[in-house]
């Protein structure tokens, strides 16, 4: 599912398009189309669910590969904070993690606090718009050296010798 909708962030009006890939039928080439056009992400798991935990660095491996070499703001999320009974993931695996992937963390409960989420969400919208102030002429020179690179390689493969 894909959300839209556009928040002032520091006196500056960001329009998000944040989807949502919890469905397990998303195909790995719909999700690759996913991430080529965003340009930060928010990995959650929750700690009730070692499983959604082990799920992560698949997904920041196909963030790293289909992005290449453009650094990505991306922070881990570790949801249900609150449930310390049925938690299988501890606050320190997920540091670690975090840590590994080249990741900030944050941990939360989206039940006990809403704006939480839009606490971890804002601070990744500043983190993308930090990228895109610091860099913004050379990430469209990368993307359009990209793209030119790709289409030549495209014509040139299917062009008869």
């Amino acid at each position: 599912m894909t959300y839209r909708c556009s928040r002032v962030v520091d006196q500056e009006t960001v329009d998000m398009e944040i989807m949502d890939i919890a469905c397990k039928e998303t195909s790995v080439a719909s999700l690759e189309s996913s991430i080529r056009w965003a340009d930060g992400f928010l990995l959650l798991y929750s700690v009730t669910q070692r499983v959604s935990f082990l799920d992560v660095p698949r997904f920041k491996k196909l963030i790293d590969q289909t992005k290449q070499s453009l650094v990505v703001p991306t922070m881990l999320v570790a949801n249900k904070a609150d449930l310390e009974i049925g938690r299988e993931v501890t606050t320190e695996e997920g540091q670690r993690l975090a840590k590994e992937l080249r990741c900030s963390f944050r941990e939360l409960s989206v039940a006990e606090a809403v704006l939480a989420v839009e606490v971890a969400v804002f601070q990744l919208i500043r983190l993308v718009l930090d990228q895109q102030r610091a860099l913004p002429d050379r990430r469209s020179y990368m993307l359009t050296v990209r793209h030119a690179l790709t289409r030549k390689l495209t014509r040139s493969k299917t062009m008869q010798w």
